[in-house]
Formats: structure tokens, C-alpha cells, sequence
């Protein structure tokens, strides 16, 4: 008598049990496709009574994941076999067979026959036929490739569609009832495919030489790094931006069973982070905003594992890496790493933009990477949009409308990718930590495919807002100019002359304004408690019985009289009370061990600066009216100088009223002599700003010209090399080369369209750059 294996016993179990089940189903064709399946996690026949597992589930997921992984050799082989419809040698004498329930999008087979051969894993018999089981080791559903591939098309293209909307899609296509397991075995099956996926996209890596760690980083954007001989050399050599986003957050706790570790091209890894924790602390930018006070994150840290992420893209929107916010905000150390891994993968003369690149500059000169940075020459610079929140010394220092070799980029990248990666935040907040990895992976994997195919599109309207600008604002100068012509329209110099005149503004130091507040408050104290001190002794504790008589006085009238005192003293005693703890915590934070009287020189020389104080808080206000004028959004640019004309007038008011009043007198001011600076002049700025466009125009057009040689030798290098490695491959491994063939297929058609904007740009009226050879593709596809 044979001796049957353990796969045989369990295919004979399985089809004794589907014979039983297809009379219930003919019977009732609505019955639920889930009473049909397998339990994933056993692997056994779902029935009244099945065994009870001990293991946690922390433990059974452990065990499938490794079934899995010892799986993924052959189910790679197996997946590209069925895709390239390539032939099976293998014999036909030892197979059996068994059944299924397979999953399509449209199609529900209740017991669908798999030939499975000698010594075969279940699932790669399955993968022959184009489906993929729900259990690595005895599958009972299984769910079809070209499912699997639609939903992940349909998940990188809107991030928030999740696992659970699509399976209840397919019950309903299918007339079933929608069940929870069904979603499990759905999302393990999509799992082990992205898993599959990720295996042949390593393979394609290894045959075409892409295996370099960083090779995503050094050539993921054309027009930014692939640099040709003799090209204009660019200062700086690239432009990146980098932010926070506190909306992909995770909860803590959340899949903890879940050990698995994704393997992301994006995420830098913690302990790289780590490295800066103590590094520096962050210091806070010169921002006018409301909102820029520091957010509470203690109740986060409690509720979150994840509470964010900080990403660095460059100008072209591509993505360059990520870095998960671990139970906090944006601390130092995202930046810092960040900063630092550019500098190592890119080299020199980099320009990151940052909304807090103010700060975060002093911020890096005293951290570990101070050298690295200055040898390498890294600049820092604020963002436009943000740029508009900081003070003007600080716009004339950083914001890019003001630095050499920006040209129009605003920097503002980082925005328009958390405007879009904020779809998958109702995906990630309980997903486990592998899933949370995995999501945010697909959606910046399909973004950067999206932006590569926008790459030539990017730089043609670019090229066409930069010609028109200069075009445009060049007769608005000219025309100005010849309204003064008795003076020179120097604008860079008047930059120069206001940021020295700004910097030359003495602020108050800190210590004297808490002096100050600590004198300002003994007054108030003395004046509370003489006010309390003036109700005298409460009356009601002077009555003897005998006050009580008809003559007293004693009336309603005197004891509503008295209430009301009452009121008032306590109002006072509370005032009073108040005023009291303001004067101790002034007096911790100063270190005063004996409280100060009148007769102190120090409180009679603060209280003479107090008074003096208010002349020079009038002369800081009126120079900070004058340094903040003009620079505006342009929606609001004219009732800003309407609104800014009235305050200075106001801060020249209360100035002339305490100029009068110092010892010695202070001299009275017009109007007209506080608008004598050139850049002070409202008219004066705004064509100052239309001419540092100008400047930042041309550096656009020079570095436009850069970026479209490269790409143009980037689309030829690569069509070329992927056609050679696809070709060399074809007799020596046929299911990659097909696979390869398809890459260089898609690429092609990608480039292709590259190709007609390329020949767009060179037809541009004002292109200055060097024109390639006329690459129209053999179909144009219409842009």
C-alpha cells in the first residue's frame, strides 16, 4: 500500500469537502464565498469544530511571514513565467490535483482545479495559472494576478482607496456577503504580491547595474544630476526643498503583532536619525506668524508612535528621501540627518529651502555637520510663500527672490507633496508599522513616476514664464527710469543699504525688558495695595449688641452700602493677590533675594529708563513701520501701503509727542524727511522687485538651458541601455529579458513624449540653449 504525503491528505481532505459544499452552493449560489475558504491562519477547512490554536498571533503571523519569505525565489520564478507566457518543462506523470476558490474581478469559482507537480509549492502551482493563494503553505482561496495588479494600480493612484472598499466591491460584483476575513485574505495575498513585485524590480535593478544603494537618489532626476561635459557650470549646483507633516501619523500599538520590517527606498532608517538626537536644538525663526507658537505634542507622544514625516524633494518635485517623525515634532535632527546625507550623496554647492531656513542655518553652524557643510558650501534659504512671514532683514538674507542663482523657483515643493500624500493619512493612522511604510512607499513611488513624465512639461512653461517676465518687466523699468531721471535706479544697492540699516537697529536686551516689567510691577503692587489699604477695618467687626437699636443707622440702606464695599475690597484683595505672584515669579527668574523699595538706586534708575523707554519704543516702532513697507503679496499690495502710510504717520505722532518731553529734547520729525531713504519709497520697492525678478529670470533661462541638454541625453542613454541589456538577456533568461522588454517598452513611450516637448522648447521664441537633433518618436502622442 502507497504511503501518501502530507500535501496528498490534505487534497484529498479538500476535495471530499468541496464534493460535500457544491450541494449547498447549487442549492444556495448566494451562500458566502467565505464559508467556502480556508481559516489563513490554520490552513484548515472551516467546520463546527476545528482544533483551537494556542499560538499568539503575534507568533502565527511570524510563522506565515517566514513560509513566505523561504517561498519568494520560486514564486518570483513562478510570477514571471505566467506573465511572459513563457513554457513549463516540467513532466506531466507525478502531478495531482486540487481545488480552490479563485478570486477574479468579474468571475467566482467555487472549486477551480490546480495541477500541482511533484515536490511543487502550492502556490507557485497557482501562480502558473495567473492566481495567488491566501495561505503559504495550503491555500483554499486564492486571488487572481490581474485582480491583485488592479486594485494596485487603483491604490497608487488614489492612496485613500483601501483594502476594505475594494473586497467589498468584489462582493457585491459577485452576489456575496461581505465578511472580515475575506479582507484579511485579500490583504495577504496583496502583500506577498507587492513582495513579488519588489523581487523582480531587484532583479531588473541587478541586470541593468542599478544596485548602488543611493542610485535612486544620484539619477532618479535627470534635469538635477545627470551633468554633461562642458555644460555652463551652476551656482548653486541644485535646488532642493525639505518640511515637516504631522498628517501621516500612526497610532502606538497599532499591528504590533506585525514584526516585519519594510524594506522602503525612501525611508532613512532611525538609527541613522538617532545620531543628531543630542546634537542641537532647534532654534526658532524670525517669524511674524500667529500660529508659530510651539504646538503641544505631550498628548501625541502618548497617543502616536508616528507623528509625522520630513521629506526632501528637489525643484522638479522628484523625491529624494524620507525620514519618520518618531513621537515628536519637527526636532533638529530630521533636518540635520537630511542635510547631512545630501551633502555625502550630492557634494558640493547645494541650495536647500526650508520654511525655517533662517534659523536652521544658525542651526547647522552649531551642530556636528558645521564643517561638512561649510567645505561643502551649503546654502540655505526660506521658502517664497513662507518668506512673506518672516521679517524683512530676513527676507533681504534668505528669501530666494533676493540670493544669486535661485532663479524662479519658489520652494515650495514639499507643500504640493503633502497636498497630495495627505490622502493616504486615513489608510496609515492604524495600519501596522510594515503597512504604514508600505502605503506611503506606493504613493511616492507612483508620485515620482508622475513627475518624471511632467519633467519636460515643467521645463517648457518654466522657459515661457521666464521669457514673458523679463519681456514685460523690462519695459516696466524703462519706462520708470525715465520718470526720475536725475536718479540712478540702483536697487541692488539699496538692498545692500537697508539690510545694513536694519542690522544696525539695536534691539532691547531681555534682561533689561525684565528689569523693566519688575519695576513696572512693585508700582502696580504699591498702587493695589494702598487701594486696599484705604477700606480700613470691616465695621461689622466694631457692633456690640447694643449698636442694634432703632437709632443706629443700622438700616437696609447701610447694608447694602456695606455689601457693596465688601465687593469692591475683595475685587481689590483679589488684584492684589495677582499682582503679588506676577512680583515673585519677576523675582525668581531676575534672582532677587530682597525685594526692591523706592529707596533702591537700581529701582530708580530702572524706573528713569522706564520712562525714557517709551521714547524709544515710539523711535522702534516708526523704524520698524519703515523697514516692513512694500513688500506684500500682490493681491494686497495696494491696500498695504494705505494701511502702512497711516501707521508710520501714527508712530511719527506718539514720537513727536515724547520728543518734546526728554531731557534733552529730541528733535520733531515730517513725514517727508522719514521717506528719504531711496528704498524706503513704496514705488521704488515694488520696481525693485520687479528687477531682482528680472535677475532671477535670466538665472532661470541659464539654468533651464542646463537642465534641457541633460534630459535630452538622459531619454537617448536610457532607451539605449535598457534595450541593450533586454536584448543580451533574451537567450540566457527569457522571463527577465520580457520583463526588461516591458520596462524599456513603457520608458520608450515616456520618453517619447519627452521628445516632442524637447522639440518644443528648442521652437521656442527666446530659447538661447543648445538645440539637439530633431527627436520626434514614431507616434506622437498629443500633450
Amino acid at each position: 500500500m502507497a504511503t501518501w504525503t502530507r500535501t496528498q491528505i490534505q487534497t484529498r481532505t479538500r476535495t471530499w469537502a468541496a464534493t460535500v459544499m457544491r450541494a449547498i452552493t447549487q442549492s444556495n449560489p448566494g451562500y458566502s464565498l467565505l464559508m467556502l475558504g480556508c481559516n489563513y491562519k490554520t490552513g484548515y477547512c472551516s467546520s463546527s469544530k476545528h482544533r483551537s490554536d494556542q499560538r499568539t498571533r503575534e507568533a502565527r503571523y511570524t510563522n506565515m511571514h517566514a513560509s513566505w519569505h523561504l517561498q519568494l525565489p520560486a514564486l518570483t520564478n513562478a510570477y514571471l513565467t505566467w506573465k511572459h507566457n513563457s513554457s513549463l518543462n516540467v513532466a506531466q506523470t507525478s502531478a495531482h490535483k486540487f481545488q480552490v476558490t479563485a478570486v477574479h474581478v468579474f468571475e467566482l469559482d467555487y472549486f477551480h482545479d490546480i495541477t500541482q507537480q511533484h515536490e511543487e509549492v502550492a502556490n507557485v502551482s497557482l501562480l502558473h495559472v495567473g492566481l495567488l493563494g491566501c495561505s503559504p503553505t495550503a491555500p483554499t482561496v486564492a486571488i487572481s494576478l490581474q485582480c491583485l495588479e488592479l486594485y494596485h494600480q487603483l491604490q497608487r493612484r488614489q492612496s485613500s482607496f483601501s483594502i476594505q472598499a475594494f473586497t467589498k466591491v468584489l462582493c457585491a460584483i459577485h452576489n456575496v456577503n461581505y465578511a472580515q476575513t475575506f479582507r484579511d485574505q485579500f490583504s495577504i495575498a496583496f502583500d506577498i504580491y507587492l513582495t513579488i513585485l519588489r523581487s523582480v524590480r531587484s532583479q531588473v535593478d541587478t541586470a541593468l547595474g542599478r544596485t548602488d544603494p543611493d542610485w535612486r537618489l544620484r539619477h532618479g532626476c535627470p534635469p538635477c544630476m545627470f551633468e554633461q561635459p562642458n555644460e555652463c557650470p551652476l551656482y548653486p549646483a541644485s535646488l532642493k526643498a525639505m518640511d515637516g507633516n504631522n498628517s501621516a501619523k500612526r497610532m502606538a500599538n497599532a499591528g504590533s503583532a506585525d514584526l516585519r520590517i519594510f524594506p522602503s527606498r525612501y525611508m532613512i532608517p532611525p538609527d541613522q536619525v538617532d545620531v543628531f538626537k543630542d546634537d542641537v536644538r532647534l532654534r526658532p525663526a524670525c517669524v511674524n506668524m500667529a500660529f508659530s507658537c510651539p504646538q503641544n505634542y505631550d498628548s501625541l507622544h502618548r497617543v502616536f508612535e508616528q507623528t509625522g514625516i520630513f521629506l526632501s524633494a528637489c525643484r522638479h518635485g522628484i523625491i529624494q528621501m524620507v525620514t519618520e517623525m518618531h513621537r515628536s515634532g519637527e526636532l533638529a535632527k530630521y533636518p540635520l540627518t537630511t542635510i547631512n546625507k545630501l551633502l555625502d550623496v550630492f557634494g558640493d554647492n547645494q541650495a536647500i529651502g526650508s520654511d525655517i531656513g533662517c534659523s536652521l542655518s544658525k542651526t547647522v553652524a552649531a551642530s556636528s555637520i558645521r564643517d561638512k557643510a561649510f567645505n561643502h558650501k551649503l546654502s540655505l534659504s526660506v521658502n517664497a510663500f513662507h518668506g512673506h512671514t518672516h521679517n524683512r532683514k530676513c527676507q533681504l538674507q534668505y528669501h530666494p527672490m533676493y540670493l544669486r542663482g535661485f532663479g524662479l523657483e519658489d520652494l515650495e515643493t514639499c507643500e504640493r507633496i503633502f497636498a497630495s500624500s495627505n490622502a493616504a493619512a486615513c489608510l496609515i493612522r492604524h495600519a501596522s508599522h510594515f503597512h504604514y511604510s508600505q502605503f506611503l512607499d506606493l504613493h511616492f513611488d507612483q508620485w515620482d513616476m508622475d513627475k518624471y513624465l511632467e519633467l519636460s512639461r515643467f521645463i517648457f512653461n518654466n522657459y515661457k514664464q521666464a521669457v514673458t517676465l523679463i519681456d514685460d518687466f523690462t519695459k516696466e523699468l524703462d519706462t520708470y527710469r525715465l520718470s526720475f531721471p536725475d536718479q540712478a535706479m540702483d536697487f541692488e544697492t539699496w538692498v545692500t543699504e537697508e539690510l545694513a540699516y536694519l542690522e544696525s537697529i539695536a534691539s532691547e536686551p531681555a534682561h533689561d525688558a525684565l528689569v523693566v516689567d519688575y519695576v513696572e510691577a512693585l508700582e502696580k503692587l504699591n498702587t493695589y495695595q494702598q487701594q486696599f489699604d484705604s477700606f480700613g477695618t470691616d465695621k461689622f467687626l466694631t457692633y456690640l449688641p447694643s449698636s442694634f437699636t432703632p437709632d443706629s443707622g443700622l438700616s437696609v440702606a447701610a447694608s447694602q452700602s456695606t455689601k457693596q464695599a465688601q465687593a469692591a475690597r475683595r475685587a481689590v484683595e483679589c488684584r492684589l493677590q495677582i499682582q503679588i505672584n506676577i512680583v515673585e515669579d519677576l523675582e525668581t527668574r531676575l534672582d532677587i533675594a530682597e525685594r526692591w523699595t523706592p529707596g533702591y538706586s537700581d529701582y530708580q534708575e530702572t524706573l528713569e529708563y522706564s520712562r525714557r523707554r517709551k521714547f524709544i519704543r515710539a523711535v522702534e516702532d516708526l523704524e520698524a513701520n519703515l523697514s516692513s513697507t512694500g513688500y506684500k503679496l500682490r493681491r494686497q499690495i495696494s491696500r498695504a501701503i494705505v494701511k502702512r502710510s497711516g501707521a508710520i504717520r501714527t508712530a511719527l505722532d506718539k514720537y513727536n509727542k515724547l520728543a518734546v518731553v526728554q531731557n534733552p529734547r529730541r528733535p520733531t520729525l515730517q513725514y517727508s524727511e522719514i521717506l528719504s531713504y531711496p528704498w524706503s519709497n513704496t514705488m521704488h520697492r515694488q520696481m525693485g522687485v520687479k528687477y531682482f525678478k528680472i535677475l532671477r529670470a535670466r538665472e532661470e533661462i541659464t539654468q533651464l538651458n542646463v537642465e534641457t541638454r541633460r534630459l535630452h541625453a538622459w531619454i537617448d542613454a536610457e532607451d539605449s541601455d535598457i534595450k541593450h541589456v533586454a536584448t543580451e538577456l533574451e537567450l540566457t533568461n527569457p522571463p527577465l529579458a520580457s520583463e526588461i522588454w516591458r520596462l524599456y517598452h513603457r520608458q520608450r513611450r515616456v520618453n517619447d513624449v519627452h521628445r516632442v516637448r524637447l522639440n518644443r522648447i528648442y521652437s521656442l521664441e527666446g530659447f538661447t540653449g543648445c538645440k539637439g537633433k530633431s527627436m520626434l518618436p514614431h507616434c506622437y502622442h498629443s500633450l
